[in-house]
């Protein structure tokens, strides 16, 4: 197959920000109405676990750099399942929760929290559960409509921005919009009483430029607030602002052309995910249409981590207040989605659509990781003849790599890279040393299984050692209430969808154990206890992607 006019073309651009500083964000090139669902997939979430705990410090003291903590979402936007992972959990979510920009006026993209499922793999069967994220399928569609080259928009959620006022100013939330909406009408009553009292004509040109100059009086106040953030800053936008409303100049503003966005952007949505075809990998990245040899399959910033020792997760300390350095029980999941080197301490881990979910293969990849070209928009080259140090004082991305497709690569094919030799010797080490774990529970299988019957607690207590359950009335007034025990099992008289019903303890009012008789399956949901989750059991595997030797750069061994 060859390359023509009847490919599909791209629909989603990595492109400059039309908001000032803001850095890339995220555009369509296609016009969407409200509720269409966005292109590119899904995304996934990666759960990072009690970062300030494990580095025995607070990061609002920037005791350890962490560069993660603009990027990250609560557990409580992710799903409930990463509620109880850890005491204190959050989400990185590398596509549509990472790469768009937030413009409170203008929000035109809602994300869904996550589904859990990891394609049927647990520690029982794989020796790749636990090493890879099963919190996927995170859906975005258009919450208003999108004009074509318009960009995407997502909330930040209303505290992010005041929580960072020290270094990215005063920016306007959705009340200040409104009231510089109001402002402006005030202001547009004024001008236009300066044209009506004035009938000569030089005066009038005069009475203009006095405009101009009230204007930039205004915006250039020393007084600065949240809503005098939300004028425009020049004097024209102003007076179209004046026309047809602040909301309206804010969307003519806040698009590229498309052609722009062809010659100057960068496709996102070359691949997406699904299953993947390599055996106890979870899922993977996919071709969305044909891409000729030398496609730039996907470009992704890259989120650096000078000391990879930070991903260091610890036992606790006798008082079970701080970590115990002599015990380290493993690292962050995050581990595994970053790329690094054996002689350097730095980490580059890479946020895009899809690139996350690219696989290994050794012998037959078909894309390659290179350095972006240097442009001030994208990549800054000079960055990496800087030393590792350099990189503790830096919070913004400006470092990128392209996947690259080194052959044809077909429409609905996986797209593989090389994680490198040393990747694959301790990926290899690790499945023979694997042993099944006959006796695991996984609780998402029983949230699926109605016909599977719970073990009663006389039957066999060990069961629920590492999960517990709620149950939850079909009245839904109670609300959830915690299982003590399960007392008893019997078929449902019934006959309805679930096989059995149970007589329950649960944890009532005042921490009161209470007796619930006839609970059917589908009234339960069970979850891992904290830290007994598949990624923080023993052995799971844990292992950065290799930059090829040949690209690292000197200034960072």
């Amino acid at each position: 197959m060859t390359y023509n006019n009847n490919t599909p073309k791209c629909t989603l651009y990595l492109a400059p920000s039309t908001i000032p500083n803001a850095g890339l964000g995220i555009f369509t090139s296609t016009a969407l109405p409200s509720g269409t669902p966005l292109p590119g997939g899904f995304d996934a979430a990666i759960p990072i676990s009690d970062m300030d705990f494990h580095n025995d410090g607070s990061h609002d003291a920037e005791d350890y750099h962490w560069m993660f903590s603009e990027y990250l979402w609560s557990s409580a936007s992710i799903g409930k399942v990463m509620e109880y992972e850890a005491e204190k959990t959050s989400g990185f979510s590398w596509g549509y929760g990472a790469l768009p920009n937030c413009h409170f006026w203008m929000i035109n993209v809602m994300e869904s929290s996550c589904d859990f499922d990891t394609v049927g793999l647990t520690p029982e069967n794989s020796p790749g559960a636990g090493a890879f994220t099963g919190h996927y399928n995170r859906l975005a569609h258009a919450y208003e409509d999108v004009k074509a080259g318009g960009e995407l928009f997502v909330s930040y959620g209303t505290n992010w921005f005041p929580t960072r006022e020290s270094y990215m100013g005063l920016v306007p939330g959705e009340d200040d919009f409104e009231a510089g909406e109001e402002f402006i009408e005030t202001v547009s009553e004024l001008f236009e009483s300066l044209v009506d009292s004035t009938t000569v004509k030089d005066d009038v040109h005069y009475m203009g430029q006095v405009r101009v100059d009230i204007w930039n009086m205004i915006v250039n106040s020393p007084y600065k607030s949240r809503p005098l953030a939300a004028l425009p800053k020049a004097y024209k936008t102003a007076v179209r602002a004046m026309d047809v409303g602040i909301m309206q100049t804010e969307e003519e503003l806040a698009t590229h052309s498309v052609e722009y966005l062809e010659e100057h952007g960068k496709c996102l949505d070359h691949i997406h995910p699904q299953n993947s075809t390599i055996p106890h990998a979870g899922r993977g990245a996919f071709a969305t249409r044909y891409l000729p040899k030398g496609t730039v399959v996907s470009s992704a910033p890259l989120i650096h981590i000078p000391d990879r020792d930070i991903l260091t997760m610890y036992d606790d300390s006798e008082d079970g207040e701080s970590r115990d350095l002599s015990k380290p029980i493993g690292q962050q999941l995050l581990l595994n989605y970053c790329w690094g080197h054996p002689k350097s301490s730095m980490l580059l881990c890479p946020y895009s659509h899809g690139t996350p979910f690219i696989n290994h293969d050794r012998q037959d990849p078909n894309v390659k990781i290179q350095w972006m070209k240097n442009d001030d928009r994208y990549h800054n080259s000079s960055w990496l003849d800087e030393p590792v140090s350099f990189f503790d004082s830096e919070w913004t991305t400006n470092v990128m790599f392209e996947y690259v497709a080194l052959r044809e690569i077909q429409e609905g094919e996986e797209v593989l890279v090389d994680y490198g030799k040393e990747w694959d010797e301790a990926w290899n080490e690790h499945v023979k040393a694997w042993n099944p774990d006959e006796s695991y529970v996984s609780p998402h299988e029983l949230n699926k299984d109605y016909d599977l019957p719970l073990k009663t607690h006389e039957e066999d207590a060990s069961v629920y050692t590492d999960i517990f359950g709620y149950h939850t009335d079909t009245d839904k007034k109670s609300g959830e209430r915690e299982i003590y025990r399960i007392r008893a099992r019997r078929p449902d008289p019934n006959n309805k969808n679930d096989g059995f019903v149970y007589d329950l303890e649960v944890i009532g009012s005042g921490n009161q154990v209470k007796r619930v008789k006839d609970v059917s399956q589908s009234q339960m949901h069970f979850y891992h206890k904290p830290y007994k989750a598949d990624i923080f059991r023993e052995g799971s595997f844990r292992h950065e992607m290799m930059i090829p030797d040949e690209m690292f750069p000197n200034a960072w061994r």
